[in-house]
């Protein structure tokens, strides 16, 4: 026996093991129905995608761990689960503003589901009654004694970010630049001295990301700097809004070729993904660029293969028609027809053919093939339209975007 925990009889043992091993099937399903249950429909949930993302990977962490403990050491104490990973994201979450609330309650909901599961599965496996109610009394014990260490430590940590957010440079950036895109009124001059950045100039707002654990440390940084640069500006206003998250702003002396900072962007390597806003004037401009690079960052996680940086003028006309879905929806398939579910390849030609206002040569040349192809298959896309393209193309060119961006 340690520390009040007394081994498990063999015949016990066994039973957790088998049903730790029956879990490692349905642990897909288990995190996806916790994905749902933490879903952003509460005012405490975070919006943010990446931030979705990573939570979802430390859900994966803390339940996959408990299972895999008991299936090596079956009934046996399961140490809290405070890895750098869980920290991140609870160290993300206090400097996002994320009411404490969800994280609290996401653990529970998440204690919850996996009791569920895990009963499920130990009801499965062949026992007498009387070991498995001791195998469902040892495991009840063992998941509320990790899940309440885990939270201990995890809150401990949070108070502890908290502390540290008090005073310091960083905290200070990040304090002005949260109030200025809540619209606070906040003097001009003032924000840009703590910022050290002049709100009196023209904004082009950026938010760059990367998948969690793929990118090496200070890549989000350098592919600031070289979007700024690319834009003919000075070194960009950062701020890091999570461990694979940074926001930042540069003052541009005016126009921006978007197609010329993704190149800038490529060239820098890596897996660092950013959206950008349209350049806006003033505090005003710097607030009004961030929201639009946020909507178009969150379009990129709709599609399958989304571009290394995306552009809110580009998708702005998709953000405004997608504002309810369902309707959006029904818009595409009614106004598609056959075309919405035949060959990605007919329905990509065709809005790349009405992007370049239906030249054929200049289509082509985007697409990487011969014009007769082009044509080939612009004549089969109409064919599988319910009504004829003529007249049409406004309504037919919206729903193919609406179709590349929501998927």
């Amino acid at each position: 026996m340690k520390d009040g925990w007394a081994a498990p009889a063999p015949d016990v043992a066994e039973h957790i093991r088998a049903t730790a091993e029956r879990m490692q099937g349905t642990l897909d399903e288990l995190l996806a129905e916790i994905g749902q249950q933490l879903a952003p429909d509460t005012p405490e949930a975070p919006t943010d995608p990446v931030m979705a993302q990573e939570i979802a990977a430390s859900n994966r962490d803390t339940v996959g761990r408990w299972v895999r403990a008991n299936r090596l050491r079956p009934g046996r104490p399961v140490p809290a689960d405070l890895t750098a990973q869980i920290l991140d994201v609870a160290r993300d979450m206090v400097r996002r503003g994320v009411d404490e609330r969800y994280l609290v309650q996401g653990y529970w909901r998440g204690h919850n589901l996996l009791w569920r599961y895990w009963m499920r599965a130990a009801l499965a496996e062949p026992a007498p009654p009387e070991v498995l109610a001791v195998s469902l009394d040892l495991a009840a014990r063992s998941m509320s004694r990790f899940v309440d260490r885990t939270l201990a430590g995890v809150q401990k940590h949070v108070e502890h970010e908290r502390d540290q957010l008090v005073g310091g440079m960083p905290a200070r950036r990040l304090e002005t630049v949260n109030l200025l895109l809540q619209g606070a009124p906040i003097g001009e001059e003032r924000a840009s001295a703590r910022l050290g950045y002049d709100l009196r100039r023209r904004h082009l707002a950026l938010v760059l990301w990367h998948a969690p654990g793929v990118a090496e440390q200070g890549e989000l940084e350098s592919a600031a700097d070289a979007i700024a640069e690319a834009a003919g500006a000075r070194r960009p206003l950062t701020v890091a809004a999570g461990i694979s998250v940074l926001w930042a702003w540069i003052a541009v002396p005016g126009r921006v070729d978007t197609e010329v900072l993704a190149e800038a962007l490529a060239a820098t390597g890596g897996n660092a993904r950013a959206a950008a806003g349209m350049p806006g004037d003033g505090p005003t401009g710097f607030r009004l660029s961030h929201q639009q690079a946020l909507t178009a960052q969150r379009l990129t996680f709709r599609m399958h293969q989304p571009p290394r940086l995306t552009a809110y003028e580009d998708v702005q006309v998709v953000a405004m028609a997608a504002h309810d879905e369902d309707q959006a929806r029904e818009f595409v398939a009614a106004t598609l027809g056959g075309l919405a579910d035949a060959s990605p390849e007919l329905a990509r030609t065709l809005r790349v053919y009405l992007q370049e206002d239906c030249n054929a040569g200049r289509a082509a040349r985007r697409l990487y093939t011969h014009r007769n192809t082009v044509l080939n298959r612009i004549a089969r896309a109409d064919a599988l339209l319910p009504r004829p393209r003529p007249g049409r193309g406004l309504q037919i060119g919206l729903a193919l975007e609406l179709q590349h961006w929501l998927g």
